[in-house]
């Protein structure tokens, strides 16, 4: 590890003039990587004249660290990734200083004032409709229906402070609590909309966290995949693993930074999914 007092020099040297040395020891910072990150934050403050050169230097270190945990999710077996690791991975994206365990906790006390209601007898229907009058009545998630594409909608921490959300992000949700609490849910990818399904022996049944907890058939599925234009296959209501899952997620980011003009993000996020092993252009949302 480079000593305090050279990695506070180079930082220095980010001010020079010359384009060419900030790019070198623009490198050399983001080779030290993450034990550089609190000094770039001090001297961010500090220095507020380098604030944008510092920030891209940051930027990459944090990418660069993201792209090596998410390398290590991909190389594992579906039922061994954790969809709650990896949405809040996705989050420290945008929210590097996140404090996860904060969110968990409230993931917790939500289960727990859910399992309190249905104890551990209810039946499907029971508890479903439970804990959609306990999150889209009680606690007031909805759907973001005036500002879809707004970016917070896609980050777990943002959704879960908001209130609001896209169709995967809620369902996001909805699945962590499902599974402190044990109940048989899944994720269902569909073409343009995202939906979670409850399926056990005697109830199945599609929920729609985006509006509402609406509770959906086969047909009613098969009915908006038609009118949407996609057609129906089977194959649009089958399980979505979590790779799916986080890709798709990404993918919804992607867009947007992309819609922006963010190529710092874009490029990023490209790389996040190609990662994965998926193609940069799917459908998402």
């Amino acid at each position: 590890m480079m000593p305090e007092n050279q990695i506070r020099a180079l930082i220095r040297l980010l001010s020079d003039e010359d384009d060419r040395i900030v790019r070198t020891i623009s490198g050399r910072l983001i080779d030290i990587g993450p034990s550089a990150v609190p000094l770039l934050q001090e001297a961010e403050i500090e220095q507020p004249e380098m604030a944008d050169r510092i920030a891209s230097v940051l930027e990459e270190i944090r990418g660069c660290k993201l792209e090596d945990e998410l390398a290590s999710l991909a190389v594992l077996s579906d039922d061994a990734m954790s969809l709650e690791v990896s949405a809040f991975m996705i989050a420290r994206y945008a929210y590097p200083t996140l404090d996860i365990t904060r969110y968990r906790e409230q993931l917790d006390t939500m289960a727990g004032e859910v399992r309190a209601r249905i104890g551990y007898r209810a039946s499907g229907e029971e508890a479903v409709n439970a804990l959609n009058r306990y999150l889209f009545t009680e606690q007031g998630f909805k759907g973001n229906t005036k500002n879809y594409y707004e970016i917070e909608n896609s980050y777990l921490n943002c959704v879960m402070d908001r209130r609001v959300g896209i169709p995967i992000s809620l369902s996001a949700i909805y699945l962590l609590i499902g599974q402190r609490l044990e109940l048989p849910l899944f994720g269902i990818g569909m073409p343009g909309h995202f939906l979670v399904k409850y399926e056990s022996d005697r109830y199945k049944i599609f929920i729609d966290c985006f509006n509402g907890g609406a509770l959906l058939t086969e047909k009613n599925c098969a009915r908006f995949l038609t009118e949407a234009g996609y057609g129906f296959d089977d194959k649009y209501l089958q399980k979505s693993s979590v790779r799916a899952i986080l890709s798709r997620m990404i993918k919804n980011l992607l867009a947007i930074y992309s819609k922006s003009g963010d190529m710092g993000k874009t490029a990023r996020l490209t790389k996040f999914i190609e990662i994965l092993g998926g193609a940069p252009r799917e459908e998402g949302l």
